[in-house]
C-alpha cells in the first residue's frame, strides 16, 4: 500500500533509533511513524525558505540538502551547495561547515567501521562535474568542520566518485567510479590508503552508484545510460553475475530489512551534451527503457521484482533533473520503505511510504 505522507519533504537519514530525519524549505524535520514531531530552523535564506516550496524552481536551482549521514542521535551532517555543515538536533546549532571546493560535493557519505585495514571514520569522495578528469580526492572527517584528503586520484584517471562502501567480509574499502572509458572503475582500497588497486574497469557493468556488501560479495546496479543495465553480484575473484535485467540505470537505493531497493533514472544519454540538449532535451539515452521510474526490491535468496513505478514529467531532463526515487541514508528498519519521487507526474518532491 502506498500513502502520500507530507508534500515537499526531503527523506535524510535514519537516526540510531529509527526516526527519520528530513528536509522541507530551510527545516530539518524529525519524524517518527511518519509524523513529524519536531521542526529545527536551520537555513533562512529567501532562497530556501520561499523559492524552496515552488517545486520547479527547488529542482532548477538545485535546492535543498543533497546527502546527509547521522553521526549519533543527536548530530547529522548535511551537504549543502558545496558546504558540509553538522547539525545538533537538540539545540539546533548549525555548524559554519567545511568548504569541499567549487563544484565538489559528496552523492553519499559512507561510514567506515571494522575494517582494521582502514581507520574508522566517515569518508566520502568528490562528486564533480569533471570531464577533463582533473585530480579527485577522497576526504575523511577529523572533527566538525574539519576534514583532510587521505587520497587524490591523479590527473586523467577518474571523472569522479560515486560510492564508497565498507567491507568488513574482506576487510577492504571498496570504491566505485564514473563515468566513461576506463574511469569506470572499481577499486580496492587497504592499508589506510597507501594501497589502491584498480580491480575491474573499462566497461559500464562496472559503474556503479548504489553497492551493498554481503558475505557472498558486492551487490550493485548499473548507473549506465547507454547500455543495458543489470543488477549484478560481484564475487571474491571479481567475476560478474547478472542478477537482473532493470529498465534504466541505478543511481539511488536502499536496505530496508533484509531487502535491498534500486530505483532506476529517466535521463539522457550523458555523453557530449550540446548547450541546446542539456536545456531542453528529453531524448533519452538507450539504457532508459521507457518514461517511468522503476523500483526493483529483493534479495539474493527471493530474487528482485519490480515493485512500484512513476512516470517522468513533461520538463527538461538536465535543466530540471532526472527522474529518480530518493531514500533516505542508513538501513531502514521499519515497516514502511520511505522515499521521494523527484521529476514525476503524480508526486514529485513528495515523502511517500511504501507497505508490503
Amino acid at each position: 500500500m502506498i500513502n502520500k505522507i507530507k508534500k515537499n519533504i526531503s527523506p535524510l537519514s535514519f537516526l540510531p533509533s529509527g526516526r527519520l530525519v528530513c528536509y522541507r524549505s530551510g527545516d530539518v524535520l524529525i519524524l517518527e511513524d511518519g509524523k513529524v514531531i519536531k521542526t529545527i530552523p536551520v537555513f533562512h535564506s529567501k532562497k530556501e525558505r520561499i523559492l524552496g516550496r515552488y517545486r520547479y524552481l527547488y529542482r532548477l536551482l538545485r535546492m535543498g540538502v543533497r546527502a546527509a549521514l547521522a553521526l549519533d542521535e543527536q548530530h547529522v551532517l548535511l551537504s549543502i551547495n558545496n558546504i558540509i555543515h553538522e547539525l545538533n538536533l537538540d539545540d539546533g546549532c548549525l555548524s559554519e561547515g567545511y568548504f569541499c571546493g567549487e563544484g565538489i560535493r559528496p552523492l553519499i557519505f559512507t561510514r567506515v567501521e571494522s575494517i582494521f585495514s582502514v581507520d574508522d571514520g566517515i569518508y566520502f569522495g568528490g562528486y564533480l562535474d569533471n570531464r577533463e578528469k582533473k585530480p579527485v580526492s577522497v576526504y575523511k572527517r577529523i572533527r566538525r568542520d574539519k576534514w583532510e584528503v587521505v587520497y587524490t586520484f591523479p590527473q586523467g584517471v577518474i571523472n569522479h566518485v560515486h560510492a564508497m562502501v565498507n567491507d568488513p567480509y574482506r576487510n577492504c574499502l571498496w570504491i566505485f567510479t564514473g563515468d566513461f572509458d576506463e574511469a569506470s572503475a572499481i577499486w580496492k582500497v587497504t592499508d589506510n590508503f597507501k594501497t589502491v588497486e584498480r580491480v575491474c574497469y573499462n566497461d559500464q557493468k562496472y559503474r556503479g552508484c548504489v553497492v551493498f556488501v554481503l558475505p557472498e560479495g558486492l551487490l550493485y546496479a548499473t548507473d549506465a545510460p547507454f547500455v543495458q543495465n543489470y543488477i549484478y553480484l560481484m564475487k571474491p575473484d571479481y567475476k560478474i553475475n547478472e542478477l537482473k535485467q532493470v529498465d534504466g540505470s541505478c543511481i539511488y537505493g536502499c536496505q530496508w530489512k533484509d531487502k535491498y531497493v534500486f530505483s532506476t533514472t529517466v535521463e539522457g544519454d550523458g555523453r557530449n551534451t550540446s548547450r541546446m540538449e542539456f536545456f531542453f532535451g528529453r531524448k533519452r539515452g538507450v539504457g532508459i527503457k521507457d518514461e517511468y521510474v522503476h523500483m526493483y526490491c529483493g534479495n539474493l535468496q527471493d530474487g528482485f521484482k519490480e515493485i512500484y513505478k512513476e512516470k517522468k514529467d513533461c520538463m527538461p531532463y538536465y535543466t530540471f533533473q532526472f527522474g529518480v526515487f530518493k531514500f533516505p541514508y542508513g538501513v531502514n528498519n521499519t515497516n514502511t520503505l520511505y522515499f521521494q519521487p523527484v521529476a514525476t507526474n503524480n508526486n514529485d518532491l513528495r515523502l511517500m511510504g511504501l507497505d508490503i
